[in-house]
């Protein structure tokens, strides 16, 4: 099983490899998400990526895998893959808009309406338990991608992976979100690689489980030879 550090340089090394396609899909989704942030009100802003966030990021995982696994990039492709699975997608944007939604509301509720000290202690905890949820769903998306499983078995085999793998998921997580915000201080960077160099970071951070449970079936089945 590779570490994380691994894992960045196997990553950079394949963005290096497929710069251009990482460019056209990050492009397309940047197409879904330059209206909210830049044309809609925030209310339209919020329902527009509600309903296109999550089936426009699992289209750039699937272009992706397609890509990593040596074949070649054909036209269309993120539009046939974001229809394909955009109602698995649209369920769970639909689960993580609440359960990120959950906790801004109630820091919109202690800074504008009630700052008592009980409030606070309230919102920080909910978003303890937001951001806790979301890092169980690392996976999500890649399963949903690689094995094309319905919506909820993606999200319960993601949380068995979290608990199988704690601490890597975890540190895993801590990446994505330095990387998020290291390239939101670039606004040309964020819509023109952030989403497809993310994709092959976790799409590899998934394959190495796989990878880590063939490795621990190979010794386990050594172990049983041996015994017998």
């Amino acid at each position: 099983m590779l570490s994380i550090s691994k894992l960045l340089k196997k990553t950079g090394h394949q963005i290096f490899l497929n710069i251009l396609t990482i460019l056209g899909v990050s492009i397309c989704w940047s197409l879904f998400i330059v209206p909210a942030v830049f044309l809609l009100p925030i209310t339209w802003a919020i329902i527009f990526l509600m309903i296109t966030f999550l089936p426009a990021t699992t289209a750039v995982y699937a272009v992706i895998q397609h890509v990593l696994l040596g074949k070649k990039y054909r036209f269309g492709m993120f539009l046939k893959s974001f229809a394909r699975f955009f109602k698995r997608a649209f369920l769970l944007g639909l689960i993580y808009s609440l359960a990120v939604l959950i906790p801004l509301s109630e820091w919109w509720y202690y800074l504008n309406i009630n700052n008592s000290y009980f409030i606070f202690i309230f919102a920080v905890f909910q978003t303890y338990l937001c951001l806790t949820f979301l890092a169980t769903q690392v996976y999500a998306i890649p399963i949903l991608v690689l094995k094309d499983v319905k919506a909820i078995y993606a999200m319960n085999l993601s949380i068995k992976e979290f608990m199988r793998h704690t601490w890597y998921t975890i540190g895993l997580f801590v990446q994505i979100l330095c990387i998020t915000v290291l390239i939101s201080f670039t606004v040309i960077g964020f819509f023109l690689l952030f989403i497809g160099m993310l994709s092959v970071f976790v799409l590899n951070a998934t394959e190495n489980l796989e990878l880590a449970k063939k490795e621990k079936n190979v010794v386990e089945k050594k172990r049983i030879e041996q015994t017998v």
